[in-house]
């Protein structure tokens, strides 16, 4: 497994394995104040990956204007023969996420392990 460091902010932080980019939010409750952050972080790695993984398991809690960052950006991706899939841990976000419907249309893991192997496979 190959990892290369990209980019890194203690509130955002990318990396690559093998080939595929996981944006890590480390924040407990990012919000509209954070999205500009957010979406510069997540451009950046649209420029060069049509698969991306965003790990929220260190959010309680996200605004509304990130979650429709990212179904804008899935949607984009998949025009590309792509898309994001995300990381939750049990509890908020993922209740959040079966509340909005974001997990029918993004596919949700438990595990950054998981969701590199939904990728290969």
């Amino acid at each position: 497994m190959h990892s290369d460091l990209l980019f890194d902010l203690e509130e955002f932080m990318t990396d690559v394995v093998d080939g595929i980019p996981t944006l890590t939010i480390n924040i407990k409750y990012p919000s509209f104040k954070d999205i500009n952050e957010f979406k510069n972080s997540l451009n950046n790695i649209l420029c060069d990956y049509n698969k991306i993984i965003i790990d929220f398991s260190n959010c309680d809690f996200i605004d509304s204007v990130i979650l429709g960052a990212v179904v804008i950006a899935h949607k984009q991706l998949q025009k590309q023969g792509g898309g994001i899939l995300t990381i939750t841990s049990p509890g908020k976000m993922r209740f959040l996420f079966g509340q909005t419907g974001i997990d029918r249309v993004i596919m949700n893991y438990d595990t950054k392990a998981e969701a590199l192997e939904s990728i290969r496979v």
